[in-house]
């Protein structure tokens, strides 16, 4: 057991090549400004601490978008073995020095957030924290319309089981392994992301 004071990190999974929409989705332009840049400051406006980006296709040009910001950039060199690697990176920053750390500095939880969802906002993550301060959820997921959908928050006990996942295979891999709990919440557009053209209409018709 441990205090739920404990900081909660945001992790930022952006190294996909986005092969089906042809160019990187990570920098995508949204409200003026490329879609990395958003998904990070929403992280930082939430109070997640620390915040992480992993990136690996387009690398360069992903960093250059963000490396302004108090955020740690973690470069994914096995990023085309699939999501598991990235979640993998993100976590192994989280890992604390070898001298025994302080029990205030250790990392209660982590969001995981994905690049191509810059409409999330920063109180749906605000609102995943204080429901896993509430009884230390093991995974907290947020629910609209009846379905799950992400950001995902996931307590550091579940962390080794992230660090086993294999291949093409988030967060949800673990899923059947504990229980999940869920926030409702209002807003549709978080059932959205982009992977294709079309999509990116979608989400700038939402957003119009």
């Amino acid at each position: 057991m441990y205090a739920v004071h404990e900081p909660v990190a945001g992790i930022i999974l952006a190294a996909g090549a986005s092969e089906r929409l042809g160019q990187p989705k990570q920098l995508l332009d949204w409200r003026g400004q490329p879609f990395i840049r958003t998904v990070a400051q929403t992280a930082l406006a939430a109070d997640l601490s620390p915040v992480i980006v992993v990136t690996g296709s387009h690398a360069e040009q992903v960093e250059a978008a963000i490396m302004d910001l108090p955020v740690k950039i973690i470069r994914n060199r096995d990023w085309q073995s699939g999501q598991a690697s990235s979640i993998q990176a993100g976590l192994s920053a989280l890992t604390p020095a070898p001298l025994p750390p302080r029990p205030s500095l250790r990392i209660g939880a982590a969001i995981f957030l994905l690049a191509d969802q810059p409409q999330v906002t920063p109180s749906v993550l605000r609102a995943l924290v204080e429901r896993h301060s509430l009884d230390l959820s093991l995974i907290v997921a947020p629910q609209v319309q009846g379905q799950r959908a992400n950001p995902v928050l996931f307590d550091r006990v579940t962390f080794p089981d992230l660090l086993a996942l294999t291949g093409d295979v988030g967060g949800r891999g673990i899923f059947s392994k504990h229980h999940v709990t869920t926030l409702p919440w209002h807003d549709e557009s978080l059932l959205l992301d982009v992977d294709t053209p079309e999509d990116y209409k979608r989400l700038e018709g939402w957003a119009s």
